[in-house]
């Protein structure tokens, strides 16, 4: 098995666009696997069978310790790698991680956007001698076989009526087109991040990811909600073979409207129109009664649950410290004295 290695700076075009038509191919691929959304730092590896690609995967290096460790190093494929035959998906990765062994790498963490098959998944990392970690992921996923009419009449009945309403009084929904109507998300995104208390990706990715996404190629699009031509809300979404993601949204609030409503609403019909099957709302909590889930619940959906990460410890001896500095830090979080130990210790291997 000969894996063929790259970076982001030694990509050729026509092996981009190879690698997008088998991503595009595969049901388990999914944005954050493209060349294109990892502009910077990103590693990527292949497998050809006949001389067709049948494995990929996009990987980030990072130091899970932060600057003061930089010899601690980890690796992750966040979504990936990809290959929808699961036997060939394992023998592919095993020879990966082989190749990280003659590197600095403590641990290989992996995620794949495999819909959870109970212990016939499980079976095969154990086997392998990876170790399933905590966080599994579950999102809502939306069929767009039907009719639009039959699609709206599936929300609930307040989703319904948001969406109406905003109709009535004028707002009105385009796909953005240049770089101005992209900065006004972000400061739309920027201000909700600081109303709501949650850590906003970095402007730069955000602006990356964009462009590629509103590109020639319709591969997503930044839909922005106005009225009276001011803007009250975003949405990015972009598509993988047959199916579309949300990947982000943000909105200010209005007295006479919900925008986050029509944006969906408007995405759905996006995604539909560009050949979609089916719409995920990029993540749920099952179970909720408020709040990002409660609201995205309301445009109906099936709740999927994905496979866990999962984790290659590559070098014990790194590892076992990585591990050992770790549940410090989490108790020095609580405990002063703790604290005071950690530095010590930290001190010490210096």
């Amino acid at each position: 098995m000969a894996l063929e290695f790259y970076t982001t700076n030694d990509l050729p075009l026509p092996l981009v666009r190879e690698i997008t038509a088998f991503l595009d191919s595969q049901d388990t691929s999914h944005l954050f696997q493209f060349p294109q959304w990892n502009l910077s730092g990103a590693r990527f590896a292949l497998l050809r069978e006949s001389g067709s690609i049948c494995w990929f995967g996009t990987f980030g290096m990072y130091s899970p310790l932060g600057a003061a460790f930089p010899w601690m190093q980890a690796v992750i494929s966040d979504r990936g790698p990809v290959c929808d035959d699961r036997k060939l998906w394992h023998e592919a990765l095993a020879e990966f991680t082989e190749q990280l062994r003659g590197e600095r790498i403590a641990y290989f963490d992996v995620v794949p956007d495999w819909i959870e098959m109970h212990g016939i998944e499980e079976d095969l990392f154990r086997n392998s001698g990876w170790e399933r970690l905590s966080g599994g992921r579950t999102s809502l996923r939306l069929e767009l076989a039907r009719s639009e009419d039959e699609i709206f009449a599936g929300f609930r009945k307040n989703s319904r009526y948001e969406v109406r309403r905003a109709e009535r009084v004028g707002v009105s929904v385009a796909p953005a087109s240049g770089e101005a109507e992209m900065e006004e998300f972000l400061m739309l995104y920027a201000r909700l991040a600081d109303r709501k208390g949650f850590e906003a990706e970095a402007p730069n990715d955000l602006r990356g990811a964009i462009r590629w996404l509103i590109g020639e190629d319709s591969r997503g699009a930044l839909l922005l909600a106005r009225f009276e031509n001011v803007v009250y809300g975003g949405a990015v979404i972009g598509r993988s073979g047959k199916r579309c993601w949300y990947v982000w949204g943000a909105s200010d609030k209005h007295e006479e409207f919900n925008v986050g409503h029509i944006l969906q609403w408007k995405a759905l019909l996006w995604a539909k129109s560009h050949g979609c099957a089916e719409y995920d709302f990029g993540g749920y909590t099952p179970g909720a009664t408020s709040g990002p889930a409660w609201f995205k619940a309301g445009f109906g959906g099936t709740l999927v649950r994905f496979v866990s990460p999962h984790r290659k410890v590559i070098r014990p001896g790194s590892y076992r410290f990585f591990d050992f500095l770790s549940k410090i830090r989490k108790l020095s979080r609580s405990s002063p004295s703790v604290a005071r130990a950690a530095r010590t210790a930290t001190a010490k291997r210096k």
